[in-house]
């Protein structure tokens, strides 16, 4: 994490970094949550960016974030941003890759709130969203992108069957069970 990697750099105001990390270092509880908290204490960790699932496929499938932080000082509050997956794209593959264009608009809202515009009043989904220091303190510095401009869906894998269905086929399980038939 941003820690690590700062302790690294030469101490200057400026220094600044990003990096990709696996979506799940952002809510891993343990040494991970260690790190995090001394992330948020002592660097700047600004920004995280959530790249769709399958962004680095067929190296890895695993869901990425960008992460960006600078060497000044504790941070104050994070910017979130969930980058879209193209409309024309089922995901991105090493025949589809992602690319630079993808991040224009990601580029104009974080110029725009760090302008002191704030975030961006849109109806999609890619709209940013800022979290407080406090808030993720209080969720014991879990820095999961909870975008708050998407509904939650239920997805299921299988068709829902018919509650006559279900009792036609526990009455059949119950009655071979017993060693009876039908």
């Amino acid at each position: 994490m941003p820690a690590h990697l700062m302790k690294k750099l030469n101490v200057r105001d400026e220094a600044r970094c990003g990096m990709v990390v696996p979506e799940g270092a952002l809510f891993r509880g343990g040494a991970s949550a260690t790190v995090k908290q001394e992330s948020v204490e002592q660097f700047n960790l600004h920004t995280v960016v959530s790249l769709p699932q399958g962004t680095f496929a067929p190296y890895s499938d695993v869901k990425a974030v960008l992460l960006f932080f600078e060497w000044s000082g504790p941070m104050r509050e994070m910017w979130y941003y969930e980058l879209p997956l193209p409309e024309d794209l089922k995901k991105f593959s090493k025949g589809s890759p992602i690319q630079g264009e993808y991040f224009a608009e990601a580029r104009e809202l974080w110029a725009a709130y760090r302008q002191g515009r704030g975030t961006a009043r849109c109806a999609s989904t890619a709209c940013p969203w800022v979290v407080s220091v406090d808030e993720i303190k209080e969720r014991g510095y879990d820095l999961t992108a909870r975008n708050p401009n998407r509904e939650e869906t239920e997805t299921y894998r299988h068709q829902p069957r018919s509650p006559a269905r279900c009792w036609r086929r526990s009455g059949r399980f119950w009655a071979v069970s017993r060693g009876c038939t039908r």
